[in-house]
């Protein structure tokens, strides 16, 4: 009986503990997002963002990948959303998407926040893919990402005969991605009128693949080898699609957004 009585004094001092305990993080975490609250407010008023209006914002922009099992090129779109929220950063992950391209995600969602001086404190951004069931990988897609975010938060329109290949860096500069050639031949095969890639990137090294046939004694051999080219892809278009190198978000502004009068 005293043994029983005992074990039932100890876990009665633990559930005091744990409750003690729970109430004391409880307390803990409300005084840090109380914090984060008055930050957030007094940045917003140092940097002169304003709130986003409540009524939900939208867009998509068309976005190019390279297919890991055969190297083509294959173009898609991605969907920025905006709803009343919390301040989160939501990312479909079908397809799958590499943690790159989250954070790549994630940074463009800051350049266009920091772009259009909007503040997105109360608000949740979602983004989508939808580029026919391909992982994506890499942060080429950030450009991309960020003129569709800014889209959304100040109702312009994306151009939809227009990709765009590029990494977004933290102050809006554009950084340079691989498979540019690649991506290239999918927009103009998909019908875009212009591509933008990074600047420095319009003029490229592709590597051609070669095939020589052997015969010895009576067996075929092939042999596969790659040729270098140096190619201008605004000049290999043809005028089948133009082609533009950008260098900051604002430059991806002007050529993908067309704001209504």
């Amino acid at each position: 009986m005293v043994q029983k009585n005992t074990i039932i004094g100890l876990l009665s001092i633990l559930l005091i503990i744990s409750c003690s305990l729970f109430i004391h993080v409880y307390h803990q975490q409300q005084r840090i997002i109380e914090e984060q609250h008055s930050i957030i407010a007094r940045l917003t008023h140092e940097r002169g963002f304003t709130r986003v209006p409540h009524s939900e914002g939208m867009s998509s922009a068309n976005i190019v990948a390279v297919r890991s099992d055969n190297h083509s090129g294959v173009i898609g779109k991605v969907y920025v959303e905006i709803k009343e929220g919390s301040g989160n950063v939501l990312i479909n992950t079908n397809p799958f998407v590499e943690p790159t391209t989250q954070q790549s995600v994630r940074e463009a969602v800051e350049v266009a926040e920091d772009y259009t001086k909007m503040n997105l404190s109360n608000n949740d951004v979602i983004i989508y893919f939808d580029i026919n069931g391909t992982l994506i990988g890499g942060p080429s897609a950030g450009a991309a990402i960020a003129a569709a975010a800014i889209a959304a938060l100040e109702g312009a329109e994306v151009k939809q005969d227009v990709a765009i290949t590029g990494s977004i860096e933290e102050d809006g500069h554009i950084g340079h991605v691989a498979a540019v050639f690649e991506k290239a031949i999918a927009a103009q095969k998909s019908g875009m009128s212009l591509f933008l890639v990074p600047e420095g990137q319009k003029k490229l090294t592709y590597y051609e693949k070669k095939t020589k046939e052997y015969h010895l004694f009576g067996i075929t051999f092939f042999r596969v080898y790659y040729v270098p080219e140096e190619i201008d892809l605004g000049e290999y278009m043809n005028g089948k699609m133009n082609v533009s190198e950008v260098s900051t978000i604002e430059d991806v502004v002007s050529y993908m957004l067309s704001y209504k009068s």
